[in-house]
């Protein structure tokens, strides 16, 4: 069948409202399962135990919700219960019984619905014959209150956004949650990422325990990321947090250079005026050692943090760019990347310059494809029966590249 159809054919599938369901048409299983992140107390604003408990330490909650536009978005992080306790999706080849290793499956920024990317773990899974684990990023898809996504409550917030801010483009009631809520604190992107960061131990933690039946405890574990993901997915290789990811490899789909070489500004992403705070925010914190954020500081110190600490290396090109750059040539043949030559999200050239280094020394293997159809960061395999052909020969470079990389 065409990639369109195939879509169409997942998407109907795809009820997380049942714990298990059989795709014959692919040959695939799909299970949900519930997750509950028992660190968040520690990261999330709100929680009154914001702290370290590696080093038991506590910290005041100075975040506080005074420029939010909406009474939708003045709830304290902790209060977002969803974001606490979620679901997470495996999907493997139902003739499997069991697989030993997981693709942890990382998404893009303001995402709400998986359906865009089932084929790609559906391919994923029975080409590699490993679990691909759709995990949500926090404050993202599963991980999102419903009324994020709603144009009727958010309509309002996006009109103030352009209307009340000068020079702000690209508004829109589909990026004004993440856009108010990131401008108004740019460090949540640390938070939301540090908190996936310690599920992801815990999941791995709960597989070793034998608590997930599609995963034997001594499964491997290798990452995908597209684009925010593959930001996450870099942290999590360059940091290893308990050895998990020594053997693994992470294959990045329009990702894999610092944030500052990202060009989020997108109506179905974020506006113009919250990318600008975030990274203004984030130049700031880099010039003066993060002195402004005791908490944020305490996590960026690489003495009492050497893991969690990587986050800073992937915020600017420019910042700690020697030891990013030993670290990945570390690990240059656990890494791959497929980007796109018209993707102006994530420009190719940008991944060269993060992966393969300023003088091209490093050898991680960067893909650069420019598909005979129209596409772009946000849609890379439109579903049009226009372009069919073009689409699936498209999406065959793709899941050849990925599931060769991850077997």
């Amino acid at each position: 069948m065409h990639y369109y159809q195939l879509h169409a054919v997942l998407k109907s599938y795809f009820d997380i409202q049942q714990n298990h369901i059989e795709i014959p048409e692919c040959g695939i299983s799909v299970s949900h399962h519930t997750f509950v992140s028992e660190n968040a107390p520690y990261f999330l604003q709100g929680s009154g135990q914001l702290g370290c408990p590696l080093h038991q330490m506590q910290f005041q909650d100075h975040l506080n919700e005074e420029s939010a536009q909406s009474h939708l978005l003045e709830t304290s992080d902790f209060e977002i219960e969803c974001n606490k306790v979620f679901k997470y999706h495996i999907i493997k080849d139902s003739q499997l019984p069991q697989a030993t290793g997981a693709i942890i499956f990382f998404h893009g920024l303001n995402e709400r619905k998986w359906d865009k990317y089932l084929p790609w773990a559906c391919e994923m899974a029975k080409r590699t014959q490993k679990a691909v684990v759709l995990f949500p990023i926090a404050f993202h898809m599963d991980r999102a209150p419903e009324a994020w996504s709603e144009r009727k409550e958010m309509f309002d917030v996006a009109h103030h956004r352009a209307t009340h801010l000068p020079h702000n483009a690209e508004t829109s009631f589909v990026n004004a949650a993440i856009s108010s809520r990131l401008e108004a604190h740019p460090q949540r992107l640390f938070w939301s990422g540090l908190l996936t960061y310690s599920d992801v131990i815990q999941f791995h933690q709960q597989v070793q325990a034998g608590a997930i039946g599609e995963l034997h405890p001594t499964s491997t574990f290798d990452l995908f990321g597209y684009s925010i993901g593959s930001f996450l997915s870099m942290i999590l290789m360059m940091a290893n947090p308990k050895g998990i990811f020594t053997h693994s490899k992470l294959f990045c789909f329009c990702g894999g250079m610092t944030i500052d070489r990202m060009f989020p500004i997108s109506k179905f992403i974020m506006d113009a005026s919250a990318s600008i705070a975030m990274q203004k925010y984030f130049a700031e914190l880099l010039n003066t050692n993060f002195a402004s954020d005791a908490r944020l500081s305490h996590y960026q110190n690489s003495l009492l943090h050497p893991e969690e600490s990587w986050f800073k290396a992937m915020l600017r090109y420019n910042y700690f760019e020697t030891e990013r750059e030993q670290r990945i040539t570390e690990l240059q043949y656990q890494i791959k990347s497929l980007v796109l030559k018209k993707d102006q999200v994530t420009p190719a050239v940008e991944a060269l310059n993060t992966l393969q280094g300023g003088y091209r020394n490093i050898d991680v293997e960067v893909q650069i494809e420019d598909f005979a159809h129209p596409y772009s960061h946000i849609t890379p395999f439109p579903l049009t029966e226009k372009n069919a052909e073009e689409v699936d020969r498209s999406y065959g470079v793709f899941v050849d590249s990925v599931s060769a990389f991850l077997k």
